[in-house]
């Protein structure tokens, strides 16, 4: 095993107690293990590297990670192991995540309690993942190209107490979903299918497929939807759609009620579900669609402009965002090479917000007004949405938009 870790300093989140704690009390304590370089590790089965000693709830851990899979791991897929060093045992719930630069959990262990036996010399009791996560997706969360593995553990609830601290779910989503297609409730009719040519005849011909739902549910969550579903004393509307498949639609409708789409299905119809849920105003799914189709496309000189000038007619902040990065990352090889005559003239604000970013230091000249005019200005997209949604504010739109918004938030409340 190699070890070629930067230690990480172990610490729990910052706390506030109110009372006096129980004894022991630990809650989660959560670390960081960075492998940096992640891309240039071995990758033959098999083969692991392995993080220096650190320190949580009192006892000496590891990890380790198979870049290229353990012995029992699936084909493309990376293995991660946690090993206790301690000569004391310890029963811990713990899990491990992977995040995106939104801060979301991507991959990760569900909690998992394990007891881990007392060790004696440099030996250690460990507990496994083969099958932690697949290396294509690890490939695209490196942060400066290190995997940044967060591991969290605490002490798990023991004894009489455990039933008395369980809390039921919220199950509103859960609900929600009973009512998904439910034609007994439903009050609205969508009739969906692409118009097609009739083989040997001019006249077109449409299959569709019948989509049941609720114009309550519709009005906050698919906004345009909605407003085609006429009034409510009009009984059962019927509302024809031929302009998105059967497939994407319900994957939108889906999602309107509360229902998480799989990451497979996200990869692989990214590009519809932008156009169905901007067309149809499906607002965040459009925004996680857009978030994977940035991390699964390729941008290179030939298509670029292609995926730019997409970007520009579907408010794309985010994927006009990593168009404007390859620019400035390959300016030298682009200079001569691609024509920008299409592209509109109001771009030259990303592409300057873009190159600002680079330079940090020519941002601002000290002047208390001109750092507060342009605090919002070299922000990323990911961070101007998180800014706007925690504050309950419209996240779709081009990072102007956004930026004006915020703006606007900012003197309502200095008022």
């Amino acid at each position: 095993m190699t070890s070629i870790m930067a230690r990480t300093k172990s610490t729990s989140a910052y706390r506030v107690h109110v009372g006096t704690p129980p004894e022991k009390f630990e809650g989660w304590a959560t670390i960081n293990v960075c492998f940096h370089g992640f891309a240039d590790l071995p990758t033959n089965r098999n083969e692991s590297v392995t993080s220096p000693d650190f320190f949580c709830l009192g006892h000496k851990w590891i990890m380790s990670i198979w870049p290229g899979g353990e012995e029992d791991s699936p084909e493309g897929f990376v293995g991660l192991q946690l090993g206790s060093r301690s000569n004391k045992s310890i029963k811990i719930q713990w899990g491990c995540s992977v995040r995106d630069v939104y801060s979301n959990e991507v991959v990760g262990t569900e909690p998992d309690i394990y007891e881990f036996a007392a060790i004696d010399s440099d030996a250690d009791d460990a507990r496994c993942y083969s099958s932690f996560a697949k290396r294509s997706t690890i490939m695209k969360l490196l942060v400066q190209g290190s995997l940044i593995v967060e591991v969290r553990m605490k002490l798990p609830c023991t004894g009489s107490n455990d039933a008395t601290h369980f809390v039921p779910t919220n199950q509103f989503n859960q609900n929600m979903l009973v009512l998904f297609m439910d034609e007994e409730t439903a009050d609205v009719v969508f009739e969906v299918g692409e118009e097609q040519q009739t083989k040997g005849r001019r006249k077109k011909a449409k299959s569709t497929t019948n989509f049941h739902a609720h114009r309550l549910i519709l009005k906050n969550n698919a906004s345009e939807l909605y407003d085609m579903c006429g009034k409510s004393d009009e009984g059962i509307t019927t509302v024809s759609i031929t302009d998105v498949t059967p497939e994407i639609f319900k994957h939108m409708l889906y999602y309107s009620y509360g229902g998480k789409l799989s990451d497979e299905d996200l990869e692989a119809n990214a590009k519809h579900i932008i156009n169905a849920c901007d067309k149809y105003g499906v607002v965040n799914l459009k925004l996680e669609a857009e978030a994977c189709y940035v991390k699964s496309i390729t941008i290179t000189i030939d298509n670029m402009i292609e995926i730019l000038l997409y970007a520009d007619s579907k408010n794309l902040a985010l994927l006009k965002e990593a168009v404007m990065d390859y620019i400035i990352e390959n300016k030298h090889s682009i200079i001569g090479k691609v024509s920008f005559s299409d592209v509109p003239s109001d771009m030259m604000t990303d592409l300057l917000t873009a190159m600002a970013r680079g330079h940090p230091s020519e941002s601002g000249n000290g002047d208390e007004d001109m750092e507060e005019s342009i605090k919002y200005n070299t922000m990323r997209v990911g961070t101007l949405r998180k800014m706007l949604d925690e504050k309950g504010l419209d996240v779709d739109g081009s990072r102007e938009a956004m930026i004006a918004l915020l703006k606007e938030h900012d003197d309502i409340m200095n008022t």
